[in-house]
């Protein structure tokens, strides 16, 4: 299968991305890693986050380090997680779940069964299906009880659904 790894650098920091990679490096072979950073980032913190993977510039927002991540990712399919996160030694072992172009898969974490509520670190989602849905929303909004992140998840797993989203909740998938 082949899959590329996003790394979700929200603050660019350099330690949490090079502990990313260097777990990717330890339990991966031969696959694609590159990190999305917020466009806040400086010019130096760019230079020495590229010390570790390739690194591309978004807004602010995490949907939108996700909309450029998945835009960027040239594998067929793209795994997210945030930096600072430690992948487990077999976790390719669970990507058997992915069996066709619409399947999204997303860990089950701390009982949170659905995709909307449920962690995204460790969400798989094949790159021409991405393409077919669209972008994150990337808006803020007034309502109640959900986060603006949520939220977006919610709008674009409708969206998907219209597409015809098998989501798929992975257990087992422990990013730490």
């Amino acid at each position: 299968m082949d899959v590329g790894y996003i790394i979700i650098c929200v603050d660019s920091n350099s330690i949490a991305l090079k502990t990313t990679v260097n777990s990717l490096k330890s339990f991966t072979q031969d696959r694609q890693i590159l990190a999305v950073v917020g466009s806040n980032v400086t010019k130096e913190d760019l230079k020495e986050l590229s010390q570790y993977c390739s690194v591309h510039k978004a807004k602010s927002t995490i949907t939108s380090l996700i909309n450029v991540g998945m835009k960027k990712i040239t594998s067929e399919w793209g795994f997210l997680l945030f930096a600072g996160s430690r992948i487990p030694m077999y976790l390719e072992n669970k990507f058997h779940f992915a069996k066709q172009e619409n399947d999204v898969l997303y860990p089950i974490v701390n009982r949170k069964c659905n995709f909307v509520d449920g962690s995204f670190n460790g969400v798989m989602i094949n790159r021409k299906f991405f393409s077919k849905v669209g972008n994150f929303p990337e808006i803020t909004m007034k309502k109640e009880g959900l986060s603006d992140f949520e939220m977006a998840k919610l709008f674009w797993a409708t969206d998907a659904i219209d597409h015809g989203a098998k989501f798929k909740g992975i257990v087992g998938i422990k990013i730490i």
